[in-house]
């Protein structure tokens, strides 16, 4: 589903149910699915090497991530939550790449998450007592980029063809074919090919 032409509503920030700052919003099944996914990761995914690849999908697929074609991602990416990640053919997280995904994350068809960037699809609410947890899905578009380092905060959407700069954290949604940077990332330019 190309970003362009998603339903908005779907994408707005929930609040978890959650009566206390130290009750979790998840249920056991969830925290254990989370735990165990972590484990394995670690012992069978985390120190192959980059031809491994088919190896580190299988996995994946294994604990619910919803795969297509041939995605790419490095043994030293992080998933926080298997089930709730989408990859498209030839997307790529890059060494070191953080989808904490509490909520849903879709990244489409030849979208490159460089080294070291952090898709953020949770936080708190800060003006509550009990401090709930706020979920929303990230989307990164078809051919798009993340430069290193770069952050995506929760409910963002960066379109198809979009660049964001190395470093940036972004806050909004990114236009289509356009060149963000910085903090917070705002549009620089647009994005063209020469050849």
């Amino acid at each position: 589903m190309s970003t362009d032409t998603r339903p908005r509503d779907r994408y707005r920030l929930k609040h978890e149910d959650q009566t206390d700052a130290y009750r979790s919003p998840w249920s056991r099944r969830e925290q254990i699915g989370i735990k165990l996914f972590a484990i394995v990761w670690k012992f069978t995914c985390s120190w192959t090497p980059g031809p491994l690849n088919k190896w580190r999908i299988l996995v994946l697929r294994l604990f619910g991530c919803r795969l297509s074609g041939r995605p790419y991602v490095a043994p030293s990416a992080r998933i926080r939550v298997p089930w709730q990640l989408q990859m498209e053919d030839r997307a790529t997280l890059g060494d070191g790449a953080e989808v904490y995904n509490l909520g849903e994350c879709i990244l489409h068809a030849r979208c490159t998450i460089a080294q070291h960037s952090y898709l953020c699809g949770g936080a708190h609410d800060l003006q509550r007592r009990a401090l709930p947890l706020i979920v929303a899905p990230v989307e990164i578009g078809a051919d798009a980029f993340l430069g290193a380092r770069t952050f995506i905060m929760p409910g963002v959407v960066v379109g198809d063809g979009a660049v964001v700069g190395a470093g940036s954290i972004v806050v909004r949604d990114v236009e289509p074919w356009s060149v963000v940077a910085g903090n917070p990332a705002k549009p620089v330019g647009t994005r063209k090919f020469e050849d």
